[in-house]
């Protein structure tokens, strides 16, 4: 298996194990952008783990590398729409696709020096999003 798709493939598994993302529980959420948000969060992150951001085959690492640097943009805007813990929990989520998205440039570039992006801290990271959404059991496909 090449740098880049292990490296796809580990962003995924960290992507489908931290999306405990965002749920439709009005009175945790508060309701309203804080809910709304949420539900485009987990709608982006099923997107990449479906493989709307995946990685794909035949895209190479620079277009796959996109798709995180978009995904990572859509998260933080709708966590500055819903403020307060959502926006804090979607920032350092998003950070965690762009450090992949970093990563998958360099490889693309045939740098393979760098290292790869911090799994754990994804999986803490999205597993702190859904908290600050109010869902604690979110499976993907369900």
């Amino acid at each position: 298996m090449s740098a880049t798709k292990l490296v796809g493939a580990l962003a995924i598994g960290g992507v489908m194990l931290a999306s405990t993302a965002c749920g439709p529980i009005d009175s945790v959420t508060g309701g309203g952008k804080k809910n709304t948000a949420c539900k485009n969060i987990e709608s982006e992150l099923r997107g990449i783990a479906s493989g709307g951001a995946a990685v794909s085959p035949g895209g190479g690492a620079a277009a796959n590398a996109q798709k995180f640097s978009d995904a990572a943009a859509k998260i933080r805007s709708e966590g500055q729409n819903a403020g307060g813990d959502v926006e804090s929990a979607a920032t350092r989520f998003a950070s965690d696709l762009d450090e992949t998205a970093t990563t998958l440039r360099r490889l693309s570039s045939g740098n393979l020096s760098g290292g790869t992006p911090n799994f754990t801290e994804m999986q803490q990271h999205g597993n702190e999003l859904g908290k600050a959404c109010g869902y604690t059991g979110f499976r993907l496909g369900s």
